[in-house]
């Protein structure tokens, strides 16, 4: 998939704050080294797309 390509998904309110919390939970518990081979990652990238998702649940209202 080319980096830039993006795909529409929905989620309930419950799987969103599930994506959000998960992202907190793999900086937090997984090293920085191995952060890139276990997820992907590194915990900038992780910390950048939690704010990007909680951004988007702010905006609805709800807390996480």
């Amino acid at each position: 998939m080319e980096e830039d390509e993006m795909i529409l998904v929905e989620l309930s309110l419950d799987e969103l704050k599930y994506v959000i919390r998960c992202g907190g939970a793999l900086v937090v518990n997984v090293s920085e080294a191995a952060l890139p081979t276990y997820c992907g990652f590194t915990s900038d990238e992780i910390y950048s797309f939690s704010k990007k998702m909680r951004d988007i649940l702010d905006g609805t209202g709800h807390d996480l």
